[in-house]
């Protein structure tokens, strides 16, 4: 069976450009992490990561799509904050300019607000709000859903039930975050993860991305900090990160000691 995402991958290549780190406007190509999350995803995901992986980037282009050509389809992206509200809606007007260059064509838009973008041909829609409003999404019909940077929401499992609730039978809801410690993020992705909901936990470690040389230079730079930013699976992400009673220390040792349980 293809991956939701199957499509929305072959729309982002032919069709997009993205900023990379130095500025400059490429091709849109997906990296190895991207290409392994559309060959792994359900329709229903949550995602746990090291830093910079671009999941956002390809998420906001996947909903891009269905914003494109997809009649009356509603995306919605929670971000944790105003500003990086602001930023994800920018990417999406940067990818919206992209495909119409490439397909020398022009998308008519109804609304071009700081929050919302609307297709003045097809209806679609395409709403930004933040983890701040925590009734955000409730009221809608949604197509695409995606928490972006979740565990840093105050108000998870409440944010989580209400759009959530609003998402049709089909839609696409994605759950992405680096780690924030022990909150309720944490406890819901430990269920899914036991599956004991009905999302796929995923984690992408950046030992799994990165060269081995840049993460040498990231442990030098970063010293204590690394295994916050580059964790090397799901539990070193949540100890070394928010605010936790125990020492970080510890608990690291701890971890080291740990061994898999044999089966008798």
């Amino acid at each position: 069976m293809d991956s939701p995402y199957t499509k929305s991958a072959l729309f982002i290549e032919d069709n997009l450009t993205i900023i990379d780190k130095t500025g400059a406007e490429i091709p849109f190509e997906l990296n190895k992490i991207q290409r392994r999350f559309v060959e792994e995803a359900t329709g229903k995901d949550i995602i746990l990561k090291g830093r910079q992986m671009g999941f956002s980037s390809f998420i906001l282009g996947a909903f891009t799509g269905d914003f494109i050509f997809k009649e009356n389809s509603l995306s919605v992206v929670i971000a944790d904050i105003a500003d990086n509200a602001q930023d994800l809606l920018a990417r999406v007007k940067h990818y919206i300019k992209a495909f119409e260059a490439h397909e020398k064509t022009k998308i008519p838009l109804k609304y071009n607000s700081k929050y919302e973008l609307q297709n003045a041909i097809n209806g679609a829609r395409y709403i930004i709000g933040t983890a701040e409003n925590t009734e955000f999404g409730r009221s809608k019909t949604i197509t695409n859903l995606h928490m972006s940077e979740a565990a840093f929401y105050k108000h998870f499992s409440k944010l989580h039930a209400g759009a959530g609730t609003a998402l049709v039978p089909t839609g696409r809801f994605v759950v992405e975050t680096t780690a924030n410690g022990f909150n309720d993020f944490k406890t819901f992705y430990n269920d899914s993860e036991m599956g004991e909901t009905d999302f796929k936990a995923h984690f992408y470690s950046s030992f799994d991305f990165y060269e081995p040389e840049f993460l040498e230079k990231e442990k030098k730079r970063l010293g204590r900090l690394f295994d916050q930013e580059h964790p090397s699976s799901a539990e070193v992400a949540f100890i070394t990160s928010g605010s936790l009673y125990f020492d970080q220390d510890a608990l690291r040792e701890y971890l080291k000691l740990t061994r898999e349980p044999i089966n008798v």
